[in-house]
Parts: C-alpha cells; structure tokens; sequence
C-alpha cells in the first residue's frame, strides 16, 4: 500500500505523523510525506519519501510572527502565511502522485487540499487528528480557545457559540481560497460549515490520542477510531552535546522548560524559569531560542540548550515546564513527571484542561500575569504527592511501541 502523509504546522504537528509513517513504513508499506520544505531532513532521518509543498520561507514568516500565539488571531496568521499558501499546491501534488500509483491519503484536516482532492478524484482520504480540540463538540468538557465552557451551559447555547465563530471569524476567513480553488476545479459550492462538518472525511478519521486522554465525545463523527500517542523518536539518534550531558550527571534531575518548537520570543518566559529554580531551590534546564542576554547570565544551577530529544530528556527530569502542545504533553506522560502547563493559542488549553483532569500537572493563565506565577506554581506541583502517583499511573499507559502498532493497524484497516 502506498501511503501519503499531509499535514502542516509546527514540529509538534509533523512529529506525529513522521512517527505514523514510520511504523507504516516497518510494516512494509511504501510511505511519502507532503508538508513544508523546512521538513525534509526530518523526513529523510525517519526513512520517509519527501515532497515538498510551498515554500520555505512561508514557514519561515509564520513561526516569526508576532501574532502566532495570540488566542485569538494565531490561527489567522497560521491560515494566511502557511495554510492558504500550502491549499491548491497540496491538491496538485497528490493529483500527480495518484496519477502515478494507487495511494491512499492521510492528512489532517487543515491541509484541505486533501479534502478537495478526495472530492475531486476520489482518493482515499482518512483525516487524523493530533488534539481533540480538531473535532468539536458541544459535550463536556468543551473549550473554546483559552475559554472552559461550564458545564451548566445548555448544549444549545454552545451550538449558537460554534455557529458565532464560524460565522464572523473562520468561515470568512479560509472559505474564500477554498470556493477558489473548488471553482477552478468545476467543484460545486460548499454547503455545509467548513469546520463543523467539511473538513472531516466521510471515509474515516484517525485521532492520534488515547480515550484515556481525552475520551471520544458523543458528537464527534462516527467514522473516528483513536490510536495511542505516535510519539517521535528519531531526534534521539544522536548523543547529547557534552555539556548538557556533564550538566545532567552533575546534580538531581532538573526541571525543564520549553516554551514550544515554533515559539521564538520567549524572553519573559525564560525570565521567570530562572526565578522559578531560584525560588523552588531547583535545577533548570531552559531548552529553545534563549535570549542571548539571558543565557549569558545564567546562575550555576540553571544550564540552556537549543534543543534536546525529549525521549532521552524527559526520564531525567524533575519535571517539565511547557506550552502544553500534544507532543510535549505526550513526551512528559510517557516519562511519568509532572506538568506546569503555559497555554497560549491553539489546542494547548484544551491539553492543559486534559492534563489537570488526568491530576499530572497544572496549568498557568497566559500572559505576563501568569508567568508571574510560576515559582508559586511551581512549587505546588512539586509538593503534591498525588501528581507524582497520578504520573506513575499515567506512564504506564503511555507505550510508544503499542500506540505505532496500533495506529499502523487502524490504517490498514480504514485503507
């Protein structure tokens, strides 16, 4: 079986299908991966066909943005630079690749040209999805970006909230490049909300997330099964550098914080890690984009690296300090530490609401009001004996083996 991955996004977006691929690849089917140029070595290291779509520098513009991790306009800036760019070239290079060689499609339902190519050509199309907050609900526990919809909100009232969102800011804002495209395609005009009901193909639906994690909703489409966590592995290939390596060996396993693969002004976050290891009497590791200025005055107890494999990272830490995006929720579950989570936009406080729920972590609000929290926070997390047994059991769930397996199956049996 021949086997296309799409999608778009971030590392924490492309990680889990690249982990999906590969363990297709191992059970002996042919797999090619369609996203930005930006991951092509990526692609190579996991033994995957690369094709590229779009260009470089429109990930390049996206990460760099300043409104990327707003709760509110990062998915517009996400659509205009990355998405709108990626639609009719996506669409183009599975239209070749089919007329190659039989393939079937997986990709997530952001990268609609798949969706579109799937109506156009009749290509098997399986949507997956790496967060829950991709299949919306009107059950509990529902969020609406940084928001936690109370339970006591009658399920009609949450219908006419998703009807508001779709009408004043989603549908106007992707449904013109997508009836563009539909029309230069002699395709008929949508008549259904693109996020409600389009986006999702009838043929079936992969969510790449445990029922333990987030438990599938009575309204989410019927054709969608879950599979485990797909958690990415192939960074961890190459040692660490000596000096995070000395660093690690040197005294108690120290909390690691990261403000997320594409976040690139985390300046104040960084800020409050240090005093948060000051306040809490811990060691810190800061991993990403580091100020300058920051990384040249660090105490002694706190280290700075731009990046390291959170396979290898995470089972010698005290604990982690993140965005709270699916792959570095995943990542910290499976190694069994606590979370301090720092939402910003996306399905991160969804994640963080999931985390709290499951008793691993605890979340702070955005924003410099709850960075200023985080030695407080910090504290109570460490402290509480009930987070480090709500871990173990946790971690225990969280086989990265068990859940390639499982989701390579689940394929093959949509396929």
């Amino acid at each position: 079986m021949r086997v296309c991955l799409v999608t778009f996004g971030s590392a924490g977006d492309v990680h889990p299908m690249l982990a999906l691929g590969k363990a297709l690849g191992t059970r002996g089917h042919s797999v090619t991966l369609l996203t930005n140029p930006a991951f092509a070595e990526a692609a190579a290291t996991s033994g995957l066909d690369f094709v590229p779509v779009g260009e470089e520098r429109h990930y390049r513009e996206t990460i760099s943005h300043p409104k990327l991790w707003h709760p509110i306009d990062g998915f517009g800036v996400m659509w205009r630079y990355l998405l709108r760019p990626a639609l009719a070239p996506t669409y183009l290079r599975i239209a070749e690749l089919a007329a190659a060689r039989r393939c079937i499609v997986i990709a997530s339902p952001l990268a609609m040209g798949a969706r579109v190519a799937q109506e156009k050509l009749g290509i098997p199309l399986i949507t997956t999805y790496t967060s829950a907050t991709m299949l919306r609900t009107v059950c509990d526990p529902m969020t609406m970006a940084q928001w936690r919809v109370p339970a006591w909100l009658p399920a009609g009232l949450r219908r006419a909230a998703w009807a508001l969102l779709d009408r004043y800011k989603l549908e106007p804002l992707v449904r013109p490049a997508l009836e563009g495209l539909r029309g230069e395609l002699k395709l008929p005009p949508l008549r259904e909300p693109v996020f409600g009901r389009w986006m999702h193909s009838p043929a079936g639906g992969l969510a790449l997330f445990p029922a333990w994690f987030a438990p599938a909703a009575s309204d989410w489409p019927e054709q969608v099964v879950q599979a485990g966590f797909p958690l990415y592995e192939d960074d961890a290939v190459q040692p660490d550098p000596p000096e995070l390596e000395a660093f690690l060996r040197a005294g108690p396993p120290p909390v690691v914080f990261m403000p997320g693969t594409a976040q690139h002004d985390g300046g104040h976050f960084y800020e409050a890690a240090i005093r948060a290891c000051a306040a809490t009497g811990q060691r810190g590791l800061l991993l990403g984009a580091v100020p300058v200025e920051i990384s040249r005055s660090l105490p002694r107890h706190v280290q700075a690296a731009p990046y390291a494999p959170f396979a290898r990272l995470l089972p010698r830490a005290r604990a982690l300090v993140h965005h709270g995006g699916i792959g570095s929720s995943a990542q910290a579950l499976r190694a069994g530490i606590p979370h301090l989570v720092v939402p910003s936009a996306y399905d991160q406080f969804d994640n963080a609401m999931r985390l709290e729920r499951l008793g691993v972590g605890l979340s702070l609000p955005p924003g410099l009001g709850g960075l200023a929290g985080m030695s407080t926070r910090l504290g109570q997390l460490l402290g509480m004996d009930s987070v480090a047994l709500a871990c173990a059991r946790c971690s225990e769930k969280t086989h990265a083996r068990d859940a390639h397996e499982s989701a390579a199956r689940l394929v093959e049996r949509l396929a």
